[in-house]
Formats: structure tokens, C-alpha cells, sequence
């Protein structure tokens, strides 16, 4: 049986430590949407482990909702994001779901969202 591609997310394609989010978080600009708020930094070349791609974190609190919302809002926008070939190269941005993020239920309905954030980092 033939194997597929993968899909998803590779490590080298998340932030995953703290220090990561952190560093994009106050070093970063921020994009309002209706429904994502993106923070963005572009990498300097001290930060090559992640190669040429961009590096994509999701950050849901509780307030948004209980755990089984804000999993969903996560597989959403990383569904979005995987059809939408991900994150510009030389960027780390990080994705904070809204309120109003919980009513979504589609990862279309986050594309107006996603697409005027990820225009303007091209």
C-alpha cells in the first residue's frame, strides 16, 4: 500500500517552547482580525533551526471555552492554515483565539481572518 505525504504540522513548523512564544509575543506586530488576533516577527538568521519555512503557534485560553473548544478552534485553524500553505517563509507568528472564535464552525469562517493576515506578511 502506497504511503501518503504527510499533512500535518512538523516540528520544524511549530513554535513549541516558551521562550519561542514568548519572544514573538513582545517582539512581534500585532494584526487584529474578527476572530484571530495574529502576532508576527520575522526571523533573523540566528533563528535557522526551523529552515526556510515559517514556524506557526496556536494559543486558545479558557476563556474562550472548555478543552473540547478550544481543541476544535485549534484543528480548524490548523486545517486552514495546512490548505493555505502555512506560514510565509523567514516568519513566526502566533495565532490567539477571540471569543468569538468559539462560534465558528468551519475553518472557512476564519478565512477572511487568516487571509488578510497572511497577505500582509507576505
Amino acid at each position: 500500500m502506497p504511503r501518503r505525504a504527510p499533512s500535518g504540522i512538523s516540528k520544524q513548523m511549530r513554535l513549541r517552547r516558551r521562550a519561542e512564544f514568548l519572544s514573538v509575543q513582545s517582539e512581534g506586530n500585532k494584526l487584529h482580525g474578527r476572530h484571530v488576533l495574529a502576532i508576527a516577527r520575522r526571523r533573523s538568521d540566528v533563528d535557522v533551526p526551523a529552515g526556510p519555512r515559517g514556524r506557526l503557534g496556536l494559543t486558545v485560553t479558557k476563556k474562550v471555552g472548555n478543552a473540547v473548544v478550544r481543541n476544535r478552534i485549534k484543528r480548524l485553524l490548523r486545517e486552514w492554515m495546512r490548505r493555505n500553505n502555512w506560514v510565509p517563509a523567514g516568519w513566526d507568528v502566533v495565532l490567539v483565539a477571540k471569543d468569538s472564535a468559539a462560534r465558528q464552525l468551519h475553518p472557512d469562517d476564519f478565512a477572511t481572518d487568516l487571509t488578510r493576515i497572511l497577505r500582509q506578511l507576505s
